[in-house]
């Protein structure tokens, strides 16, 4: 320990001695192992922190699979119910609504829509977590006509109820309903994601509703492995699909972690973000590895005395190695400081749908990696320069005396392919971070289908107390249209079930016809969307054949339809689908039988309903005032009403004025994610946008450190080869001659980093083949671009030194030697 310390005391005087040095390795490090302490922070909050739950391994998500391998979220209450009272591998078995418009909290003067969703009874004790207060729901509250209960969210508590210790079995108004309060959830739950109330779910007991409508959650019992409890719900639902043929919905089932099923699909880009800033980590590493070899040269003398003097191989590696890691603590400090800003600025960056956004930040799993990360930088700059010089010649520095020392030959070869190191990896960043901006371009080109400026969109859930029927429904929705278009600077006001980007419902359908014999064999499937008359002219939607739905389309009219041209094109080829007939939901099931055939009236042009990236859906268009009872339950239940509203100027001004008008109607009718429809294509492509700014900023710093490491290498060089300039100058050499030296020596080590760089670009880029739109991973239109980008940076890098070589006296080089 004496030895140790003694090290650790001399290595922190030959930094302070060396201050320049000294700032420029530290910064250096900081900005890698910052970007990396970032970037980890996410990783660890959103990929390998447990959920917080009670034995979260236990938890899963019944998930339906299908022969071609896909698999899907939902389940039926049929199918449901049936795995309930007949499984032998779950404590508890729990659903959940898919989609939710929230709820209505009526409480001071602005009635608020505030997060929330139905769950079914046992759904807390399948996340094994009790309430703060109070309790959670039982059976008898979790049937249909059950008592209004509802349970609360620690953060809804706080903010809007004062955190009132007796708030529990007192009642609230929500849905224009009174509902008692009877638990208050721990501070740490969430689940899902930003829900803030939770209502009983009130399913029947017996259904034939084959409509996959909800998610399911289970808790396995103690001694039963995911692979086992599969098998044997596989069984099961084998035994639903012989004994309930009609209402069957996959052939097997899968028991996902409902970790994974909450990460989704965001864990190949943390892990290619993560892979980004490991990249610049060694950019920085190559640079400070540099900066101490080209110290190593200035400490020949030093180490050469040490080494006459007894001192090891061993502890000469020690005491240098020590230097290195105090450099990389001091480095990982000022990262740390860094990180801390930088996951801030990560959080105002990410897209919304990132999940398990509010467990991102700097806790104790980051700090330890921070420190490992420092120490295993300080090893890896330092241990390569260190056993170097550790090598060194005892006899040529002591005999140098005081005309300073060189460095050979090797070393400036060992210097010249570290540079091309830095330059390859940062070819490699550049190249991801072109695909991806590149990627990002060719969305926002890409046209939705529909013309989003000058539209605002809110949303709308109806309580089900007062709105009870169809009429009543129907009613409300006629009204505010007709107030929002009587607003002044409104064009067109329009209601649908789920906006283009936002993916909605789908439903089989027949052509009329064409049925098939078996009535739960279907035509196909496609995208089902309710809406009033003005829709496809608020949001511009050609018409390319027949009509658009006018106000006579209602519930006392013929049953009529408008389908897109994919599904023109898809189902009806090769002839005039105006006129046609579609039976919609038939093979749904018994609830479905009376479905009655629908004219199609209208073809219209297609809109992106996932995403910009992927192509229309086929998609039936109904007057809301056609809708089923059924969807209009879902509507109300689960699916909140869209509404798009065409003004002729700025429609963000219009909000407060829409508000208004909705509260004249209904004044406990609040209004929710008010936004452009410009802020919508914005939002579906914010990923892609997020993905493309952070590699964009680690291939801009990796560069960054890449063109001062080469400035580093050539200017030392120019200095080292003073004397041999001076001699070619006074033999004749012109200045251009002393250009092309010293500039032709950085481009060498550029050229032969972007070779490297190019292979190593088109081995890696194949991994973000998922996260590209409209370009290859190997483009060469983007790898040409980075290249030559890259060329120019070195041409720069090189030309200063050379400058500088260039302007050498030949009389004062040779006096100098």
């Amino acid at each position: 320990m004496s030895t140790l310390l003694q090290d650790l005391r001399f290595g922190l005087r030959m930094l302070a001695k060396n201050p320049g040095f000294t700032a420029v390795a530290v910064l250096t490090l900081a900005l890698g192992i910052g970007a990396n302490t970032a970037i980890f922070s996410v990783v660890n909050a959103v990929l390998l922190r447990p959920l917080p739950f009670p034995r979260p391994d236990r938890i899963v998500q019944v998930m339906r699979l299908y022969e071609d391998g896909t698999k899907e979220p939902a389940v039926s209450v049929p199918a449901l119910r049936y795995w309930q009272s007949r499984n032998e591998v779950f404590d508890h078995l729990a659903a959940y609504q898919f989609f939710t418009g929230g709820f209505n909290l009526s409480h001071g003067n602005q009635p608020e829509v505030i997060p929330g969703i139905h769950v079914s009874a046992g759904f807390f004790q399948v996340l094994g977590v009790k309430p703060l207060l109070g309790r959670t729901f039982s059976t008898e509250e979790d049937v249909p006509g059950g008592p209004a209960v509802v349970v609360m969210s620690n953060r809804l508590w706080r903010s809007r109820f004062g955190a009132a210790p007796d708030l529990v079995g007192k009642t609230i108004t929500m849905d224009n309903e009174s509902v008692t309060v009877i638990g208050i959830m721990p501070e740490v739950f969430e689940f899902p994601s930003r829900a803030e109330l939770w209502a009983p779910l009130r399913l029947p007991a017996t259904s034939q509703d084959p409509a996959n409508d909800y998610n399911c959650i289970g808790r396995l019992k103690a001694g039963v492995t995911r692979k086992s409890a599969q098998a044997q719900m596989n069984l099961l639902q084998h035994q639903f699909n012989r004994e309930y043929s009609a209402l069957s919905s996959s052939p097997d089932l899968l028991l996902s972690p409902l970790q994974e099923q909450i990460v989704g699909d965001i864990r190949p880009v943390l892990f290619v973000l993560l892979g980004a800033v490991c990249f610049v980590l060694l950019v920085a590493c190559v640079n400070v590895a540099n900066l101490l070899l080209a110290r190593s040269a200035a400490r020949q003398k030093e180490i050469a005395i040490r080494t006459a003097l007894g001192a090891g191989r061993a502890r000469l590696i020690r005491q240098l190695l020590t230097e290195s890691i105090l450099l990389g603590l001091l480095g990982g400090a000022l990262g740390l400081l860094i990180a801390y800003w930088g996951t801030e600025a990560l959080l105002a960056l990410a897209p919304a749908g990132l999940p398990r956004l509010g467990e991102v930040g700097i806790d104790g799993w980051v700090l330890g990696f921070t420190v490992l990360v420092s120490l295993g930088t300080g090893v890896l700059f330092g241990l390569g320069p260190a056993v170097r010089v550790s090598r060194g010649d005892l006899n040529e520095p002591l005999k140098e005396g005081g005309r300073g020392s060189t460095e050979g030959l090797r070393g400036q070869r060992t210097r010249s392919a570290l540079v091309a190191s830095e330059v390859a990896l940062s070819l490699v960043l550049l190249v991801g971070a072109g695909l991806l901006i590149e990627t990002f371009a060719r969305l926002r080109q890409v046209k939705p289908g529909f013309d989003p400026h000058n539209v605002l969109t809110f949303q709308m859930s109806l309580s089900e107390s007062k709105y009870s029927t169809p009429p009543k429904i129907f009613t409300m929705f006629r009204q505010v249209v007709q107030h929002l278009q009587a607003l002044p600077g409104v064009q067109y006001a329009a209601t649908v079930t789920a906006l283009p980007l936002e993916q909605g419902p789908d439903l089989p359908f027949d052509i009329e016809g064409h049925l098939a014999k078996d009535p739960s064999q279907s035509t196909g499937d496609a995208q089902y969307r309710g809406i009033s008359s003005n829709y496809f002219r608020a949001l511009g939607i050609p018409l390319l054949r027949g009509r658009y739905f006018t106000e006579s389309d209602t519930e006392q009219s013929a049953g009529v339809v408008i389908i897109n041209q994919s599904m023109a094109l898809q189902y009806l080829p090769n002839e005039d689908p105006v006129g046609k007939s579609l039976i919609i939901g038939r093979a749904m099931g018994p609830e479905w039988a009376d479905a009655a055939p629908r004219q199609i009236v209208g073809v219209v042009g297609d809109v992106k309903d996932f995403a910009l990236d992927q192509p229309p859906q086929p998609t039936m268009f109904i007057p809301y005032g056609q809708l089923r009872p059924y969807v209009l339950t879902l509507t109300l239940r689960e699916l909140p009403s869209r509404w798009v509203v065409r003004t002729t100027g700025d429609p963000a001004g219009m909000s407060s004025a829409i508000q208004r008008e909705v509260l004249t109607l209904d004044g406990d009718q609040p209004l929710a994610k008010i936004r452009t429809m410009d802020q919508v294509v914005a939002q579906s492509i914010a990923g892609n946008q997020f993905n493309a700014v952070l590699l964009g900023i680690f291939g801009g710093l990796a560069l960054l450190l890449a063109a001062i490491g080469m400035y580093g290498v050539i200017s030392y060089s120019v200095e080292q080869r003073t004397h041999d300039i001076g001699i070619r100058m006074a033999l004749g050499a012109r200045t251009e001659d002393v250009l092309k030296l010293v500039v032709g020596q950085g481009m060498i080590l550029a050229l032969t980093g972007v070779g490297v760089g190019l292979l190593g670009s088109l081995a890696l880029t194949r991994f973000m083949t998922s996260m590209l739109f409209g370009v290859r991973p190997n483009d060469p239109a983007t790898l040409a671009a980075v290249s030559l980008a890259l060329l120019g940076v070195a041409l720069l890098a090189s030309y200063l030194p050379a400058r500088r070589a260039a302007k050498v006296d030949p009389m004062v080089a040779l006096r100098y030697e």
